[in-house]
């Protein structure tokens, strides 16, 4: 089963959850919702 959760804060890619797992992460920061490309970019410029 497929659901619609929301858009990438970064990106605006559809995020969805799948079979009860989210395909993106949220943020603890503001709880924003990330695809999981644009969170491992903001990771690495982190550092």
């Amino acid at each position: 089963m497929e659901e619609f959760v929301g858009f990438c804060a970064k990106c605006g890619k559809p995020i969805h959850c799948l079979s009860g797992f989210l395909n993106g992460v949220v943020s603890g920061e503001k709880e924003t919702l990330y695809c999981f490309e644009c969170y491992e970019k903001k990771d690495i410029m982190k550092h």
